[in-house]
Protein backbone atom coordinates (compact mmCIF):
# COMPACT_ATOMS: atom_id res chain seq x y z
CA UNK A 1 0.00 0.00 0.00
CA UNK A 2 1.25 3.46 -0.94
CA UNK A 3 0.18 6.50 1.01
CA UNK A 4 0.41 9.91 -0.68
CA UNK A 5 1.56 11.56 2.53
CA UNK A 6 4.71 9.40 2.54
CA UNK A 7 5.72 10.17 -1.04
CA UNK A 8 8.16 12.89 0.07
CA UNK A 9 10.22 10.38 2.06
CA UNK A 10 12.91 8.04 0.79
CA UNK A 11 12.57 4.28 1.21
CA UNK A 12 14.46 4.15 4.51
CA UNK A 13 12.34 6.93 5.99
CA UNK A 14 9.11 5.31 4.84
CA UNK A 15 10.18 2.04 6.41
CA UNK A 16 11.02 3.89 9.63
CA UNK A 17 7.57 5.49 9.76
CA UNK A 18 5.75 2.22 9.05
CA UNK A 19 7.91 0.35 11.57
CA UNK A 20 6.69 2.80 14.20
CA UNK A 21 3.03 2.02 13.53
CA UNK A 22 0.76 -0.54 15.14
CA UNK A 23 -1.71 -2.46 12.99
CA UNK A 24 -5.33 -2.05 14.09
CA UNK A 25 -8.34 -4.04 12.91
CA UNK A 26 -11.98 -2.99 13.20
CA UNK A 27 -15.31 -4.60 12.41
CA UNK A 28 -18.05 -2.87 10.43
CA UNK A 29 -19.68 -0.22 12.59
CA UNK A 30 -16.78 0.06 15.04
CA UNK A 31 -15.68 3.57 15.99
CA UNK A 32 -11.97 4.17 15.51
CA UNK A 33 -12.37 7.23 17.70
CA UNK A 34 -15.10 9.66 18.77
CA UNK A 35 -15.56 13.37 18.35
CA UNK A 36 -14.12 15.04 21.45
CA UNK A 37 -11.67 12.23 22.30
CA UNK A 38 -8.06 13.19 23.02
CA UNK A 39 -6.15 13.30 19.72
CA UNK A 40 -2.92 11.38 20.15
CA UNK A 41 -2.37 9.45 16.93
CA UNK A 42 -2.55 9.34 13.15
CA UNK A 43 -4.16 6.48 11.19
CA UNK A 44 -2.99 5.26 7.78
CA UNK A 45 -5.92 3.45 6.18
CA UNK A 46 -4.70 0.18 4.69
CA UNK A 47 -7.90 -1.80 4.00
CA UNK A 48 -11.59 -0.94 3.92
CA UNK A 49 -13.43 2.37 4.14
CA UNK A 50 -14.27 4.72 6.99
CA UNK A 51 -16.87 7.46 7.40
CA UNK A 52 -15.94 10.78 9.00
CA UNK A 53 -18.89 12.11 11.00
CA UNK A 54 -19.69 14.99 13.33
CA UNK A 55 -22.59 15.80 15.62
CA UNK A 56 -23.68 19.40 15.10
CA UNK A 57 -25.07 21.82 17.68
CA UNK A 58 -28.59 20.47 17.08
CA UNK A 59 -27.47 16.94 17.90
CA UNK A 60 -27.74 15.80 14.28
CA UNK A 61 -25.07 13.41 12.96
CA UNK A 62 -23.60 14.54 9.64
CA UNK A 63 -21.31 12.53 7.36
CA UNK A 64 -18.50 14.74 6.11
CA UNK A 65 -16.49 12.28 4.06
CA UNK A 66 -15.75 8.65 3.28
CA UNK A 67 -12.10 7.65 3.03
CA UNK A 68 -10.64 4.82 0.97
CA UNK A 69 -7.40 2.81 1.36
CA UNK A 70 -4.34 5.02 0.99
CA UNK A 71 -5.90 7.83 3.01
CA UNK A 72 -4.63 9.21 6.29
CA UNK A 73 -6.64 10.83 9.07
CA UNK A 74 -6.25 12.07 12.61
CA UNK A 75 -3.35 14.38 11.80
CA UNK A 76 -4.20 16.78 14.62
CA UNK A 77 -2.92 14.13 16.98
CA UNK A 78 0.57 14.78 15.63
CA UNK A 79 0.35 18.55 15.83
CA UNK A 80 -0.69 19.26 19.39
CA UNK A 81 -0.74 16.99 22.42
CA UNK A 82 -3.68 19.00 23.84
CA UNK A 83 -5.91 18.66 20.79
CA UNK A 84 -9.23 16.82 20.64
CA UNK A 85 -10.81 14.86 17.84
CA UNK A 86 -12.96 17.20 15.75
CA UNK A 87 -14.94 14.30 14.26
CA UNK A 88 -15.75 10.65 14.78
CA UNK A 89 -14.47 7.97 12.41
CA UNK A 90 -16.51 4.80 11.87
CA UNK A 91 -15.63 1.64 9.94
CA UNK A 92 -17.71 0.82 6.86
CA UNK A 93 -17.11 -2.90 6.59
CA UNK A 94 -13.92 -4.54 7.91
CA UNK A 95 -11.09 -2.02 8.26
CA UNK A 96 -7.34 -2.21 8.87
CA UNK A 97 -5.16 0.77 9.70
CA UNK A 98 -1.62 1.48 10.77
CA UNK A 99 -1.76 3.71 13.84
CA UNK A 100 1.13 6.06 14.59
CA UNK A 101 1.17 7.51 18.11
CA UNK A 102 2.30 11.09 18.58
CA UNK A 103 5.16 10.06 20.89
CA UNK A 104 6.47 7.68 18.23
CA UNK A 105 6.21 10.38 15.57
CA UNK A 106 8.15 12.86 17.72
CA UNK A 107 10.88 10.25 18.18
CA UNK A 108 10.99 9.68 14.42
CA UNK A 109 11.34 13.42 13.84
CA UNK A 110 14.38 13.50 16.09
CA UNK A 111 16.00 10.59 14.28
CA UNK A 112 14.86 11.64 10.79
CA UNK A 113 14.08 15.40 10.66
CA UNK A 114 12.74 15.12 7.11
CA UNK A 115 9.84 13.01 8.44
CA UNK A 116 8.25 16.40 9.15
CA UNK A 117 7.37 16.23 5.43
CA UNK A 118 4.51 13.92 6.47
CA UNK A 119 2.86 16.78 8.34
CA UNK A 120 3.43 19.16 5.44
CA UNK A 121 1.74 16.72 3.04
CA UNK A 122 -1.18 16.23 5.42
CA UNK A 123 -1.78 19.94 5.89
CA UNK A 124 -1.39 20.65 2.17
CA UNK A 125 -3.93 17.93 1.33
CA UNK A 126 -6.33 19.34 3.88
CA UNK A 127 -6.05 22.85 2.41
CA UNK A 128 -6.62 21.50 -1.11
CA UNK A 129 -9.66 19.54 0.02
CA UNK A 130 -11.23 22.47 1.83
CA UNK A 131 -10.54 24.80 -1.09
CA UNK A 132 -12.17 22.42 -3.55
CA UNK A 133 -15.22 22.04 -1.31
CA UNK A 134 -15.55 25.81 -0.98
CA UNK A 135 -15.29 26.35 -4.73
CA UNK A 136 -17.83 23.60 -5.43
CA UNK A 137 -20.25 25.02 -2.86
CA UNK A 138 -20.15 28.44 -4.57
CA UNK A 139 -20.07 27.39 -8.22
CA UNK A 140 -21.77 24.01 -8.60
CA UNK A 141 -25.53 23.37 -8.32
CA UNK A 142 -26.49 21.20 -5.36
CA UNK A 143 -27.84 18.32 -7.45
CA UNK A 144 -24.62 18.23 -9.46
CA UNK A 145 -22.62 18.09 -6.23
CA UNK A 146 -24.65 15.04 -5.17
CA UNK A 147 -23.86 13.23 -8.42
CA UNK A 148 -20.20 14.18 -8.21
CA UNK A 149 -19.97 12.83 -4.66
CA UNK A 150 -21.68 9.63 -5.74
CA UNK A 151 -19.22 9.21 -8.61
CA UNK A 152 -16.25 9.73 -6.30
CA UNK A 153 -17.59 7.24 -3.78
CA UNK A 154 -18.50 4.68 -6.43
CA UNK A 155 -14.92 4.84 -7.72
CA UNK A 156 -13.68 4.05 -4.23
CA UNK A 157 -16.05 1.11 -3.84
CA UNK A 158 -15.67 -0.18 -7.41
CA UNK A 159 -15.34 -3.88 -8.17
CA UNK A 160 -15.24 -5.23 -11.69
CA UNK A 161 -16.75 -2.19 -13.37
CA UNK A 162 -19.67 -1.85 -10.95
CA UNK A 163 -20.01 -0.53 -7.42
CA UNK A 164 -22.15 -0.67 -4.31
CA UNK A 165 -22.02 2.51 -2.27
CA UNK A 166 -23.16 1.59 1.29
CA UNK A 167 -24.50 5.02 2.24
CA UNK A 168 -27.97 6.45 2.73
CA UNK A 169 -29.39 9.35 0.78
CA UNK A 170 -29.14 11.41 3.95
CA UNK A 171 -25.40 10.73 4.12
CA UNK A 172 -24.90 11.61 0.46
CA UNK A 173 -26.82 14.84 1.01
CA UNK A 174 -24.65 15.68 4.00
CA UNK A 175 -21.45 15.10 2.05
CA UNK A 176 -22.71 17.26 -0.80
CA UNK A 177 -23.72 20.05 1.57
CA UNK A 178 -27.40 19.91 0.69
CA UNK A 179 -30.73 18.46 1.86
CA UNK A 180 -32.11 14.96 1.52
CA UNK A 181 -34.95 16.04 -0.86
CA UNK A 182 -32.38 17.63 -3.16
CA UNK A 183 -30.22 14.51 -3.07
CA UNK A 184 -33.27 12.37 -3.75
CA UNK A 185 -34.16 14.41 -6.85
CA UNK A 186 -30.63 14.05 -8.21
CA UNK A 187 -30.57 10.32 -7.54
CA UNK A 188 -34.04 9.73 -8.97
CA UNK A 189 -32.92 11.29 -12.25
CA UNK A 190 -30.13 8.71 -12.38
CA UNK A 191 -32.61 5.96 -11.54
CA UNK A 192 -34.91 7.12 -14.36
CA UNK A 193 -31.95 6.94 -16.75
CA UNK A 194 -31.06 3.42 -15.50
CA UNK A 195 -27.65 4.65 -14.33
CA UNK A 196 -28.16 3.58 -10.70
CA UNK A 197 -30.57 1.61 -8.54
CA UNK A 198 -31.54 2.61 -4.99
CA UNK A 199 -31.81 0.07 -2.20
CA UNK A 200 -32.13 0.37 1.56
CA UNK A 201 -28.99 2.07 2.84
CA UNK A 202 -27.05 1.79 -0.40
CA UNK A 203 -26.77 2.85 -4.03
CA UNK A 204 -26.07 0.26 -6.73
CA UNK A 205 -24.04 1.41 -9.73
CA UNK A 206 -24.11 -1.39 -12.34
CA UNK A 207 -21.95 0.47 -14.88
CA UNK A 208 -19.43 2.77 -13.27
CA UNK A 209 -18.07 4.07 -16.58
CA UNK A 210 -21.52 5.28 -17.54
CA UNK A 211 -21.89 7.22 -14.31
CA UNK A 212 -18.41 8.74 -14.64
CA UNK A 213 -19.04 9.67 -18.28
CA UNK A 214 -22.18 11.53 -17.24
CA UNK A 215 -20.26 13.44 -14.58
CA UNK A 216 -17.52 14.42 -17.03
CA UNK A 217 -20.04 15.57 -19.62
CA UNK A 218 -21.59 18.01 -17.13
CA UNK A 219 -18.22 19.44 -16.13
CA UNK A 220 -18.12 17.77 -12.71
CA UNK A 221 -15.18 15.48 -13.27
CA UNK A 222 -12.67 17.74 -11.50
Amino acid sequence: MDWDILRGLDDAQRRAVLAGTVRRRYRSGDSLFHQGDPADSLHLLEKGHVAVRIVNLRGVTLTLDVLAPGSAFGEQGLLDDRSRRTASVVAIGPVETRQLQRAEFVALQRAHPSVTTVLVELLAAQVRRLSEQLIDAHTMPAEQRVVQQLARLATGFASGGSATVPLTQEELASMAGTTRPTANRALQRLVDDDVIALARGRVEVPDLDRLLSGVRSTGGGG
